[in-house]
């Protein structure tokens, strides 16, 4: 017998299921109940079960073979920020001379870093991509440290490396050491919690950390509740992809529980409705909202990301990718006909005072469900039917049903990836009010126990194992499928340790990626799931009683609600004006620095990498008490001497290994090699790419306390290019010449190489790319200064402006709840230079790497309408737009580089990188005119037009371009 529990916010679901019988009309359960949730975590659950043994009195206690629990505590801790729950966390980051301008806790909301953040060490460490040490670690280093936080009665770890994931031996003796020093401290190592990406790894070991004395609470006291009714089965809890833990291992990886709860609901759907080995749209109904998900034919959620924020904190997990709409039980219904509306306000759980059949007098969606069901000559069971009877006209019943069909529909039609008819489960309290008949639905099947769906999903959960693996293939040694196959192997053994049917595991999930830019290097992933043999899975052993004593003042209201995040001061951005001095220099904020990040990402067209890291440097240094300064290019005379000594900097490497391993120094060591071997130091600095991260770099040593120089407005690329010589400047310099040498590179740990000359920009380029390998895959790049003349004649202006007016539009759009005219409001920044291409969802995405450079395409398609797609093309950035109609004829290219081709999130008006396409995403694609320093001659259209691509087709023009008005000149004095 198999009990599953999920203990919400309201409601805590059980059920008890015999998996003898799960193919009979009963699906195997026994019986279910809904409870109240109650202050005392432990109460509600043994309530619960209780019940389902009265209610089944045949069922001896001793055939339970486990109790698997979903729980919201964890999550509510954080969201909450709560002083009772979380504790101080000591963050060690084995480093070395890396990523210590984006400190720990950079991106956590402020309420929660003053709960959480109790101290922060930087120590030697880390590995490069290729796996070598990028410092050893020292055990006096590491005992200096934790005997500083021991001294401020610290006791939570979390211990974070640089790929970690994958040489995880060095956390391991940090683990060691700590705990040799304090035996009763908590330690949480990152990687054990998630996989590549540092900052989101971090984030997630802080936030286990904290929750670990919390979770040893609440998991023994789920222990402890069964261990009371006589249950000596092991206790499972379901995790964020639907699989689920041991309480065991729970204890140390209490996040993974997180979000559990959307993925129950959609696991039950799919075991009542027995739709494994084919999709399904999943729609959750409660009281307030329906979740609309995407069950897979493996029978999991699709994840939504290889991201996502819970509490305010962004973190690399991925969670099931699920839309809300207003459309829930209690959901208010106002006006009539054409005019009705649904939602999204709710009365939630006050339906029962508020609602017609309740006694109440609001018109929620239950009552007009019930009277439609009456008026077909049914009954629905709920509440006072007659309360509703002959209230409502046929006409505005009508009414309702149609406007509920719509709401549904447009959600499943976003969520859907094909256009053939799919299948729809409807499950939750509030399920009744779905529609019978739905377009793009070949069934709408309501399963039975549809409103304990989600107690179901936890109770008839997986084990599953995650691996993954960066691994540098020589020619002629290991091959990618013996990778595979190790990697499979060792996931086998883990997932038969944590109590896995052997003759039931499936892989659900198999990638090889290659690393960009790194040679002969590989991302392999791969993820198994298997039936559990309870006979064999871990129990957790909890003497009686321990733990009881103040769980529920625990559990129950914060007492520390103070410590809660203030709302921040709402910042009109209509009204916003950037600040600029008497000098004429644009000091820039943290509302500036936020525009920037957004319009740079949108100016990359796809690649440049995403600007977040680069952002959370800078603002550090804003926070810090530093000033950045902007100057315009006509006002540059009055900085320099002579001709001037104008710089260009950027970062060049794989995005990968930037998203792992966050260059320290690189750019300032780079700066001042090159300032000895010029024998002069630079005056002003510019970014060489607007487009993407690079856009912001320039800051990162602009700033006070680094160089205390202004950043000239302009750039050499007005957005993002795949290679170096793809730039303004090689354009104007004559064919046989070369514009970027002498040039300076560095990796920030202690090497750095001069290319003193070159025959080309373009052997230049490759001579930098082969020795990026050897330097850890990422280096600050410094150019050979320009003259005042050159910066003027070959350089693009108003770059920097342009970027914060995009990215002013995207926030003022949303600040004013505009999100359908997010296209419009973007184009009218860059002076209606470009057009609205194609709206729609991606369908298809297609990857490879050539050379060095991630090449592929993405596929979107109309949500609406003809259902016609569109096909881009990318290298790194997105090269060109293809239309055809459904059935792939009339196919015409409809904008190519050099414009601009932006594929932006429909949802937020922010840009989609080429790295971030994913199946369903709701997206629209702008074309914007290129500067006419790319079009006012052949050889500029060459390097950067198609020919530059190796492509065969002539350029035309989507726009004129229009030089954007300098923020300086707008809003000075």
């Amino acid at each position: 017998m198999l009990i599953g529990v999920d203990v919400g916010g309201t409601n805590t679901d059980s059920v008890l299921i015999d998996p003898t019988k799960i193919n009979t009309d009963s699906h195997g359960v026994l019986a279910w109940n809904k409870m109240v949730t109650s202050a005392e975590v432990s109460d509600s659950i043994q309530k619960g079960i209780s019940k389902l043994f009265l209610d089944n009195k045949s069922v001896d206690k001793k055939d339970v073979a486990s109790v698997t629990i979903g729980t919201t505590h964890f999550i509510n801790a954080v969201v909450e920020q709560d002083r009772a729950r979380l504790d101080k966390v000591a963050v060690l980051r084995l480093c070395g001379p890396y990523s210590r301008h984006v400190y720990p806790f950079s991106d956590f909301p402020s309420g929660l870093t003053a709960v959480i953040k109790g101290y922060i060490g930087y120590l030697n460490g880390g590995f490069h991509v290729d796996g070598n040490e990028i410092q050893p670690v020292k055990e006096e280093e590491v005992l200096e440290h934790v005997r500083k936080a021991k001294e401020l009665g610290i006791t939570s770890f979390a211990v974070v490396g640089i790929f970690s994931h994958m040489k995880p031996e060095q956390e391991e003796l940090v683990r060691e050491i700590i705990l040799k020093e304090i035996p009763h401290a908590k330690v949480s190592v990152s990687h054990q919690v998630s996989g590549i990406g540092f900052l989101e790894r971090e984030n997630a070991t802080i936030l286990n950390a904290s929750i670990l004395h919390f979770a040893e609470k609440i998991i023994s006291s789920f222990a402890n509740a069964t261990k009371k009714l006589g249950l000596s089965c092991p206790v499972f809890l379901t995790q964020n992809d639907g699989t689920i833990l041991s309480a065991a291992e729970a204890l140390s990886l209490p996040i993974r529980t997180f979000s559990s709860g959307a993925t129950n609901s959609m696991r039950g759907a799919s075991f009542l409705a027995k739709t494994h080995g084919k999709s399904a749209i999943v729609l959750d109904v409660g009281g307030t909202t329906t979740d609309v998900g995407l069950l897979l034919s493996t029978g999991f959620p699709r994840q939504s990301s290889s991201y996502s924020i819970v509490g305010g904190v962004k973190m690399n997990f991925s969670m099931p990718h699920v839309e809300s709409i207003g459309l829930g039980g209690g959901s208010l219904v106002r006006g009539a006909g054409d005019a009705l509306t649904i939602g999204p306000d709710s009365t939630g759980s006050e339906i029962v005072k508020r609602a017609l059949v309740f006694g109440g007098s609001d018109v929620t969606a239950t009552d007009c469900a019930v009277a439609a069901e009456l008026l077909q000559g049914g009954s629905l069971e709920i509440g006072t039917v007659s309360h509703v009877k002959d209230k409502f006209s046929p006409e505005y019943l009508a009414a309702f049903q149609k406007r509920a069909k719509i709401m549904v529909e447009k959600a499943i039609d976003r969520m859907k990836t094909s256009p053939d008819d799919i299948t729809v489960l409807a499950v939750g309290g509030g399920s009744f009010v779905v529609p019978e008949h739905l377009a793009g639905a070949s069934a709408v099947i309501r399963p039975p126990f549809y409103s304990v769906a989600n107690a179901i999903g936890a109770a008839m959960g997986k084990v599953s194992v995650e691996l993954s693996e960066i691994k540098v293939l020589a020619p002629g040694t290991t091959s990618k499928e013996e990778v595979l196959e190790k990697l499979r192997e060792e996931a086998r053994e883990k997932i038969l340790a944590k109590g896995g049917l052997e003759n039931t595991i499936e892989t659900v999930f198999v990638s090889t990626d290659a690393v960009p830019y790194v040679p002969n290097t590989f991302e392999f992933v791969i993820k198994i799931v298997a039936d559990v043999d309870y006979s064999k899975a871990p129990k957790l052993e909890v003497d009686e009683g321990q733990f009881e004593s103040g769980t529920r003042d625990i559990v129950k209201k914060s007492l520390y609600e103070e410590t809660k995040t203030a709302i921040e001061e709402e910042i009109d951005y209509t009204t916003y004006r950037p600040a600029i001095n008497k000098d004429r220099q644009w000091v820039l904020s943290e509302v500036d620095l936020d525009f920037l990040a957004i319009g740079a990402y949108i100016l990359g067209c796809g690649g440049g990498g995403n600007p977040y890291s680069y952002m959370l440097e800078v603002r550090n240094y804003l926070r810090q008490g530093d000033t950045i300064t902007v100057v315009d290019l006509e006002d540059a005379h009055r900085y320099i001497k002579g001709e001037g000594s104008i710089v260009g900097v950027c970062y060049a490497g794989s995005p990968t290994v930037s998203h792992e391993q966050m260059l320290g120094d690189a750019l300032m060591e780079s700066y001042d090699i090159m300032a000895k071997y010029i024998n002069r130091k630079p005056e002003l600095l510019f970014p060489i790419e607007i487009g993407g991260g690079n856009g912001l770099c320039t800051f990162q040593i602009s700033a006070s306390s680094r160089l205390n120089l202004p950043v000239v407005d302009c750039d050499t690329m007005g957005r993002a290019y795949p290679t170096h010589w793809q730039t303004t400047p090689v354009v104007y310099t004559p064919e046989g010449e070369c514009f970027y040498a002498p040039m300076v590179f560095a990796n920030g740990n202690g090497n750095s190489v001069i290319l003193a000359s070159s025959k080309s920009d373009f052997l230049l380029e490759k001579t930098m790319r082969a020795s990026l390998a050897e330097l850890g895959s990422e280096v600050g790049v410094v150019n050979p200064p320009m003259s005042l003349k050159d910066v003027e004649e070959k350089n693009i202006h108003g770059s920097i402006s342009l970027a914060w007016r995009i990215g002013r539009a995207v926030k003022i759009a949303r600040q004013k709840a505009e999100i359908d005219k997010l296209p419009q409001r973007i184009l009218e920044s860059v002076n209606n230079t470009g057009k609205l291409l194609f709206s729609g969802k991606i369908v298809d995405v297609e990857r490879k790497l050539f050379k060095g450079h991630a090449w592929g395409e993405v596929v979107i398609e109309e949500v609406d309408g003809a259902k016609r797609k569109m096909t881009i093309p990318f290298k790194n950035e997105n090269i060109y737009c293809k239309t055809t109609d459904a059935d792939g004829t009339n196919e015409e290219i409809v904008c190519s580089v050099p414009d601009l081709i932006a594929v932006v999130d429909a949802a937020t008006g922010e840009a989609v990188g080429t790295s971030d396409y994913r199946y369903g995403l709701l997206v629209f694609v702008l074309g914007i005119a290129p500067s006419n320093k790319w079009t006012d001659t052949e050889r500029g259209v060459r390097i950067g037009g198609p020919a530059g691509f190796d492509l065969d087709f002539e350029y035309k023009p989507i726009s004129t371009y229009s030089k954007p008005m300098s923020v300086i000149q707008e809003y000075a004095y």
